[in-house]
């Protein structure tokens, strides 16, 4: 199959440094030279060269991380779908997680416009001693006459595999014509966000401690709760991608220093 974009990398860990032993990138997919942030975190920005998603693109991404490694993955702007009525959009994602690997992957908003319909599976495959951080944020596109939610679908699924067995299985459905303000889907917010956390040491009084610092969060609402494995999942609504953006960044600076004593992660793109 032909992919209007594929990205395969791979990091090992050689001489206790985890460095991109291998990579390919085809069509409008591109990525950056590693950064290093001070703990020797290789940081790499995804680019899309084409400026936005259309009718019939096809996407995939499998990255494997090798036993000892770490890479922590993030996208250079905003993914933008645009009017695909008759194809949708579709995108894959795929990543191996070997023993003790460390991944972190966060996705700037996925903004549909008018017409847009977007599908994307991830699938993960970790082993029970690696720790896998996943985030992203739906927010509506613009449209001319100002309505919000013009766009047909927004189906993203999240299965998390961990020592060969399917432990995590999410759906998050978006569809704007069965009334999304209603109560049990966006409650009046227009803002979705999405929070994963995988970790050996993940536990309910490392939620507490989050549940605490987040509690003087205004103009949002949030839910957290622990997995029937050590991991976390966080679902956030409100009106803008920088609370929700803010929200993330309590949760990341909570765990970091709980968990492993260290420092937020640098995200920032030059």
């Amino acid at each position: 199959m032909t992919y209007t974009g594929y990205l395969q990398l791979k990091v090992e860990k050689k001489q206790n440094r985890s460095v991109i032993s291998n990579s390919f990138f085809d069509g409008v997919l591109k990525i950056t030279r590693p950064t290093y942030l001070p703990e020797g975190l290789p940081l790499l920005t995804l680019i899309h060269v084409g400026g936005g998603y259309v009718d019939g693109d096809s996407y995939r991404t499998e990255v494997v991380v090798d036993e000892g490694a770490k890479l922590a993955l993030t996208s250079q702007a905003s993914t933008k779908i645009y009017k695909s009525p008759r194809f949708g959009v579709t995108q894959k994602m795929d990543y191996f997680l070997k023993n003790n690997s460390e991944l972190y992957v966060k996705q700037d908003s996925l903004i549909p416009y008018k017409d847009a319909k977007f599908s994307q599976q991830t699938n993960v495959y970790m082993e029970s001693t690696s720790t896998f951080y996943y985030t992203d944020v739906v927010t509506p596109g613009w449209s001319e006459d100002g309505k919000l939610f013009q766009y047909e679908k927004v189906a993203s699924k999240m299965k998390i595999f961990i020592d060969g067995r399917l432990q995590v299985f999410d759906h998050q459905l978006l569809v704007p014509d069965q009334n999304l303000h209603q109560f049990m889907q966006l409650e009046g917010y227009t803002h979705l966000g999405t929070f994963f956390m995988i970790h050996p040491h993940v536990n309910e009084l490392l939620i507490e401690k989050i549940r605490e610092a987040l509690s003087s969060s205004i103009d949002a609402r949030f839910g957290i709760s622990l997995l029937n494995i050590p991991g976390l999942v966080l679902r956030v609504l409100a009106n803008s991608t920088p609370v929700i953006e803010r929200i993330f960044s309590v949760c990341e600076t909570v765990i970091r220093k709980e968990l492993d004593e260290k420092e937020l992660i640098e995200w920032r793109k030059w």
